[in-house]
């Protein structure tokens, strides 16, 4: 044989090899579908939100929208028809949440899907704008259905938890009441006139008193006896009522 065609044959042949293994794993990788088919990644984002919505349901929320997040095409999940699926939201309260899915059959996998979760309650709102130290009355408040999931500083949800508070700073209409802008209103005023209340070896003596500060119940003030003129400490323990401390 030709020294020519004898290096054609044994140093370019590889070059043709070469050209038809990366042809035949492009066919192998192009087959691996057909051995194990895919989960379709748009049902597992459906199934994930029905997971969302059945769990949110049981929240006392009057309604739950659910947005999954996009997954990205490229990924390849064998078919599962052993699914289970674990919330990651210890508050229960929904926004930025994850489904860690996982699948327990012949070709195990496991992904996180994000998602997002709001979830609308009634809630405590200023009917009007209101002043700092304003002693709510139920004409102060109302109820309307708001996303809970993003008031991130907590919300009350009852009229009864705000009337007869106080407000610690200015709130606008529509705004949400939060516990940490309310506080019990002042049980006894400075110069206030009050129930002076002591109890000695099981007897309980009362008398009149004047309150040298203000403060609210379950506080101590300072309190001047009206009869002898002696000043005492005292706890609060309702409006217009101080207990001494012996």
């Amino acid at each position: 044989m030709h020294f020519g065609a004898i290096w054609r044959t044994f140093f370019c042949a590889p070059r043709l090899w070469a050209k038809a293994g990366l042809a035949f794993v492009s066919l192998t990788l192009g087959a691996t579908p057909a051995l194990a088919e895919r989960h379709d990644l748009e049902q597992l984002r459906e199934q994930v939100a029905q997971f969302l919505s059945d769990h949110y349901a049981q929240s006392g929320a009057q309604r739950v929208a659910v947005e999954v997040g996009r997954l990205d095409p490229r990924l390849h999940l064998a078919e599962c028809g052993d699914l289970e699926m674990r919330l990651n939201d210890a508050s229960n309260n929904g926004g930025n949440v994850s489904v860690h899915s996982r699948c327990r059959g012949d070709q195990p996998w496991s992904i996180y899907v994000p998602a997002q979760v709001d979830l609308y309650r009634p809630v405590a709102v200023a009917a009007r704008n209101l002043g700092r130290s304003t002693r709510l009355s139920d004409t102060d408040v109302t109820l309307e259905l708001r996303n809970t999931s993003r008031l991130r500083q907590g919300f009350v949800d009852t009229e009864a938890a705000v009337v007869g508070m106080e407000l610690r700073r200015p709130l606008e209409r529509g705004e949400p009441f939060r516990a940490g802008l309310l506080v019990e209103p002042l049980a006894v005023n400075r110069g206030d006139e009050v129930r002076l209340e002591a109890e000695v070896g099981g007897i309980s003596v009362s008398t009149r008193g004047t309150a040298m500060s203000g403060g609210r119940v379950g506080q101590q003030i300072r309190v001047m006896n009206n009869s002898s003129e002696r000043i005492v400490a005292g706890e609060i323990v309702a409006p217009g009522h101080v207990k001494t401390i012996l």
